[in-house]
């Protein structure tokens, strides 16, 4: 399973080459609102040491182990690019290339890519506690 999840992060590293300049969600608010958004939704969340081998040209994405009342974890990866654009492109590079591997969710908002990795392969099972935890950010 951690080789899956490395490989999806190493495709990644080759999508994220362009740079451009638009809005951009600060790393420490985000992290912060979507940490405390999820386990407000009842979530246990721990944050994860992030390992060297998940590197994205030079970007080691913030994680999180999420879980239920002791359901199978999922882990949780963010990554801060320099744009909104730059995200956009990534995910939409990236989605071809990560399908084939394994089925992960895959969410941008702004400058901010998260990739959810389910280990027992059920995506649903805390989609809508990520897409809430994504939008309060907004607010």
């Amino acid at each position: 399973m951690r080789t899956a999840t490395t490989t999806i992060i190493l495709l990644l590293t080759f999508v994220l080459g362009c740079t451009g300049q638009n809005e951009r969600i600060d790393p420490n608010e985000f992290l912060h609102q979507f940490q405390t958004s999820l386990e407000e939704q009842g979530l246990e969340v721990e944050v994860m040491e992030p390992s060297s081998s998940v590197d994205m040209q030079g970007l080691i994405p913030h994680q999180f182990s999420i879980s239920y009342n002791g359901e199978d974890s999922d882990t949780v990866f963010i990554f801060f690019t320099d744009s909104s654009e730059q995200a956009r492109q990534a995910l939409v590079k990236a989605n071809f290339m990560i399908s084939l591997i394994t089925k992960v969710g895959e969410y941008q908002q702004d400058n901010v890519i998260i990739i959810q990795f389910a280990h027992d392969g059920n995506l649903d099972k805390y989609r809508s506690q990520i897409y809430s935890a994504i939008s309060s950010d907004e607010e």
